[in-house]
């Protein structure tokens, strides 16, 4: 491939900027209508268009040949965000194409763990152990079962992306220069800075920050400019790593929060000054309401928020809804909910998607009465009323 490399950055990178700016975000399908102001919520787990048209599996699978990299945004702690992309990798695993997976979720100083977990010298029920998961990334390790089992099934290798933790600190600290060369590993010699519309994202989620934890703030210049530095360094990472990875020929499926996904800013932006002339794919969630934006991404698909309001996290298992953590001092745990619990009905109607949950919620709250979850636990049925929020 024909990498630009890092140490000539300094020299190009005024120049690279400028041109991905000004090439824009190509769209792959072209809407074959007029945006709406909003598009009809279909099912779960549905591709569509920004124009509300729906997209076949095989339309993206055939898209997928040509691309070299494939980014699927995600809220971590949506379970129906990962089952799509599990679906999707089954999709494409069957199709025969040559892949690759790359995870934020796993800093590229684990890859030797990912290694044996591909030769099968580690199973999937050792592989959150062995990574560190829950030190290194805290979210649901569950949600990520189907994916890793699928990638282990079809001989796909997994590679992770993201920076240690260790260097991490070193890096938010004192700097990425701070890092000796011995050290330094996957990591990229040069952080390429985020193009101006994505800053002003960045600048707006750090004030989120600040008004939620005031108290954890420093001297706002110094703090924002870290901030930017950290995100920097994730998106550049990632882009760096995943390039390093990926085999001539294959296509890498890179799973990541949304937000380094949306309108290319993060880990394609940066794809595109390491590359060169990547094919780039992006598949963005959308959670209803307003129709989405069409230049944040090449397809969407319809995952509704999950009921985190009431503090309790939920996966997907054996086609049934589980309770997998209970937030403390949360509606949930205070209406008695515990992890282990299986969610059976929503008033009164069987919990077969997420959207029956999601759509039970908005409706108890908007009659401000509590809902009514059927619960089994240890073999007996109960129901537990929850109040809205």
């Amino acid at each position: 491939m024909g990498l630009i490399p890092l140490r000539a950055l300094p020299a190009v990178l005024v120049l690279l900027t400028l041109l991905v700016l000004n090439l824009g975000c190509a769209r792959l399908l072209p809407p074959s209508q007029p945006i709406p102001e909003t598009v009809a919520v279909p099912r779960p787990g549905t591709l569509f268009l920004a124009d509300g048209r729906q997209v076949e599996p095989s339309e993206l699978t055939a898209l997928v040949a040509s691309h070299d990299f494939i980014l699927i945004g995600e809220s971590h702690a949506n379970a129906c965000d990962h089952q799509f992309q599990a679906e999707v990798l089954n999709n494409l695993a069957r199709s025969g194409l040559p892949l690759a997976v790359g995870l934020e979720m796993v800093p590229w100083s684990a890859q030797k763990t990912l290694d044996a977990f591909h030769r099968g010298e580690v199973s999937l029920n050792e592989l959150e152990d062995k990574l560190g998961w829950q030190d290194y990334w805290g979210y649901n390790f569950t949600f990520y079962r189907p994916i890793l089992a699928q990638a282990k099934e079809s001989s796909i290798p997994v590679y992770g992306l993201n920076v240690p933790k260790d260097l991490l600190q070193r890096i938010r600290v004192k700097g990425l220069e701070s890092i000796p060369a011995e050290e330094r590993g996957l990591l990229p010699s040069a952080l390429i800075p985020p193009p101006p519309p994505q800053r002003a994202m960045i600048e707006e989620e750090y004030h989120r920050h600040v008004e939620l934890m005031p108290d954890r703030t420093m001297e706002a210049g110094f703090e924002l400019e870290r901030f930017m530095t950290i995100q920097s360094l994730w998106d550049t990472q990632m882009a760096y790593a995943a390039i390093q990875r990926r085999g001539a020929d294959d296509t890498m499926v890179i799973l990541t929060g949304a937000a380094h996904v949306e309108y290319g800013h993060g880990i394609a932006y940066r794809l595109g000054l390491l590359d060169e002339a990547p094919q780039i794919l992006s598949l963005i969630p959308w959670r209803g309401g307003s129709a989405p934006d069409p230049t944040a991404g090449d397809f969407f698909f319809y995952c509704p928020e999950p009921p985190r309001r009431l503090g309790m996290l939920i996966a997907w298992v054996d086609d049934q809804v589980v309770v997998t953590g209970v937030i403390p001092n949360s509606l949930a745990q205070a209406a008695g909910l515990q992890p282990g619990d299986v969610l059976l009905a929503a008033d009164d109607t069987p919990i077969t998607t997420l959207e029956v949950l999601h759509t039970a919620g908005v409706q108890a709250k908007s009659e401000q009465r509590p809902l009514r979850l059927r619960v089994l636990r240890d073999g007996d049925q109960i129901t537990i009323p929850i109040t809205s929020p």
